[in-house]
């Protein structure tokens, strides 16, 4: 049995034992990774690291540091995600594996995006792209084709982006690619949105959601009603908001992906609090803050703090919402420590 957390170094097999090889050790990091075990899959992943490297088995090495990217990036941690992602792809060089060097490249890009560095993102997304090419990879050159729309509309490339997504919309309607389909109609409500055309984008989701919940694809359809739900609260159908959020709640904790549930519950949270609801608002906050401190998130952390402040502020509670905000000063001092 293998118990979660719980650091396995070899298997038993009656009289026999032996050391996990990097295969095995990557398997059981999968595991943990895909319940979200973030902290247990990341030392399997890390022992196959160095299984792989006494073997010198690039390929190995190359996969065991896409996986501790992944990880860390997920943790935030992305400093130290790029340093193990640059650290894979010339493990990847040659021997048919332009593709698995492609994607790499497109996390370097997102993970680039999240740390500000525009520049850097959009020459890994273009070199992706040209790997993409040469591996005949179309459903990679389409992904290619968001990430770098996506990028460009960000930084108010409009048109250029827009002729891209709809470039990979028409590559993925040809394959019948609906999770792709469902990003790339994210991708255009995002930019709709951003021409403050909020009919149009709620039609962009709105189909986007047909597709997500046509391919039973519980992450997609989660993204897709968090920004359904806010355009229903910024038109004032806040009823229709709040139970499109309730549904996206209970998606990511189907999920068990609790950073985003705790997202949701702050979202639901101010959702009341518009309302003036603020006794349903407190608590729904509250729930968030105990999440993000489980996750020692320290950034969201102060910030449901300071929602909190408002909420007591509102409820004429000066003195718990001033002790509150500098619970959340001190936390974000931590933080940048």
């Amino acid at each position: 049995m293998i118990f979660p957390g719980y650091p396995l170094l070899f298997y038993c097999n009656g009289s026999t034992s032996r050391t996990l090889d990097g295969n095995e050790l990557i398997k059981i990091g999968d595991l943990h990774e895909v319940q979200n075990h973030l902290q247990e899959a990341l030392p399997y992943y890390q022992r196959a690291l160095t299984a792989f490297r006494g073997k010198k088995d690039r390929h190995g090495e190359a996969t065991a540091l896409v996986r501790i990217a992944t990880v860390l990036e997920r943790q935030g941690k992305n400093e130290e995600a790029l340093k193990a992602l640059e650290t894979a792809i010339p493990l990847m060089a040659g021997g048919g594996q332009e593709s698995s060097q492609a994607r790499a490249l497109l996390q370097v890009g997102r993970v680039s995006e999240t740390l500000g560095r525009v520049a850097q993102a959009q020459s890994a997304y273009l070199r992706a792209g040209a790997l993409f090419q040469r591996a005949h990879d179309r459903q990679g050159y389409t992904e290619y084709l968001i990430r770098l729309g996506t990028l460009l509309i960000t930084q108010d490339r409009v048109s250029e982006g827009l002729v891209m997504l709809q470039s990979a919309r028409v590559d993925a309607e040809g394959r019948q690619d609906r999770g792709q389909q469902v990003v790339i109609l994210t991708v255009l409500g995002d930019a709709l949105l951003r021409q403050e055309d909020a009919q149009g984008a709620r039609v962009k989701f709105e189909e986007g959601l047909r597709f997500a919940e046509a391919q039973r694809d519980l992450r997609a359809e989660a993204t897709v009603r968090i920004r359904l739900a806010r355009l229903l609260a910024a038109a004032d159908q806040h009823a229709e908001g709040v139970a499109m959020a309730q549904r996206a709640l209970a998606l990511y904790q189907t999920l068990r992906d609790r950073s985003r549930e705790a997202d949701t519950l702050s979202l639901l949270g101010s959702f009341h609090q518009a309302q003036g609801d603020t006794v349903r608002a407190a608590e729904l906050y509250e729930r968030a803050l105990a999440l993000y401190r489980a996750l020692r998130d320290q950034p969201r952390e102060a910030a449901s703090l300071v929602n909190l402040a408002t909420v007591y502020e509102a409820q004429g509670s000066p003195q718990e919402a001033r002790e509150t905000q500098h619970k959340a000063i001190f936390l974000l001092q931590q933080a940048i420590r």
